[in-house]
């Protein structure tokens, strides 16, 4: 993978997850400020409000490169990552280039540092893995990894990784030092329970009605004009999406008129924000990518609770059915084969 890719792959996630993250689900109870509860990986956490006030999140379960499920606890100084955040945000895709995107990288990555890390393994694979000669840091990219338990058929490897605290200022450094220090209490406390996977995409577009980015009311209906639709899920924050913009906007002109493209902007909140309105239609008009742009509002939750990140794209017939496989990630080629052998069908 090029350096650049990498770096553009790393700052769409990294982005997601600071962005719209937040994190696991807070469980209702005497400390509902304190208590969450991550359903995909089958963890309860207690987080007490002072330390999350000094910087300590809960971020959305994931995959590690080696396809293992894992959810962290990270340390965030606020008045520097916030800052960088809004700094990146603001910018136009134009300026978003390789040597910013580096250098934003660092420097977000000086100021927040992963706490506690779970990785969840298959126990029939660890068991057997283990027996081979592996040991726990062998599935965790961090490193200290300790077997804390079973759950639901995986083995739970726990890591608190040592963190290098260059660049920090002596403030800084104190508070991680601090928050390093309490996720000794955090592993003290931390709960089991059933584990409940993403929700299933499901086979249909449900009812909708929206706007796109001119402001035309937009339902369903659009996709009976056509055989086949195909969605493209992406978002204002996404470089990847960006970059991919420009050839869509040219495929779109030269599709068969029984196939259309539409995309679906994943990170408008509403009416009123018109900050990433504004920074959408910036983005298409530079790509020339005038084909229909639609705002995902609380009638896609269904299809964006199934989203773990973008771009996603689907393919719908007619009546809105989803058909074959969705394809994540900016795969131009991907789509086009796609299409190519719905054709030929």
């Amino acid at each position: 993978m090029s350096f650049k890719k990498l770096i553009t792959n790393i700052f769409s996630v990294l982005l997601a997850v600071l962005i719209f993250a937040g994190c696991g689900e807070k469980k209702s109870g005497y400390l509902d400020s304190e208590i969450f509860e991550s359903k995909e990986t089958g963890l309860i956490f207690y987080v007490s409000d002072e330390y999350q006030k000094k910087g300590i999140e809960v971020e959305p379960s994931n995959e590690n490169e080696q396809g293992y499920d894992v959810i962290s606890l990270y340390y965030y100084y606020k008045p520097v990552t916030d800052k960088l955040i809004d700094d990146i945000t603001a910018l136009s895709p134009d300026e978003r280039t390789e040597e910013v995107l580096e250098k934003f990288y660092k420097q977000i990555y000086t100021h927040s540092k992963c706490l506690l890390n779970f990785t969840l393994v298959k126990e029939d694979e660890y068991n057997e893995a283990i027996r081979n000669g592996k040991t726990p840091d062998d599935f965790s990219y961090w490193k200290n990894a300790e077997k804390f338990g079973t759950n639901n058929g995986y083995v739970y490897l726990l890591s608190i990784p040592d963190n290098d605290t260059d660049g920090m200022s002596e403030e800084e450094k104190a508070q991680y030092e601090e928050c390093h220090a309490y996720m000794q209490t955090v592993k003290e406390n931390i709960e089991f329970t059933e584990i409940n996977k993403k929700s299933e995409l499901p086979k249909q577009i449900p009812e909708f009605k929206t706007k796109d980015l001119k402001g035309n009311t937009i339902t369903n209906d659009i996709f009976s004009e056509k055989d086949l639709t195909i969605i493209n899920i992406w978002g204002t924050f996404c470089t990847p999406c960006i970059e991919e913009m420009p050839e869509l906007g040219e495929w779109a002109k030269s599709m068969p008129n029984n196939i259309q493209i539409v995309g679906l902007i994943s990170d408008i909140t509403g009416d009123e924000d018109t900050k990433h309105q504004k920074l959408a239609v910036s983005i298409v008009e530079k790509a020339n990518a005038d084909f229909t742009q639609i705002i995902a509002n609380k009638d896609f939750e269904s299809i964006m609770k199934w989203v773990t990140g973008v771009p996603t794209t689907l393919f719908v017939d007619k009546n809105g059915n989803i058909l074959g496989e969705p394809i994540i990630g900016a795969d131009v080629e991907g789509y086009k084969k796609f299409v190519e052998e719905y054709l030929n069908e």
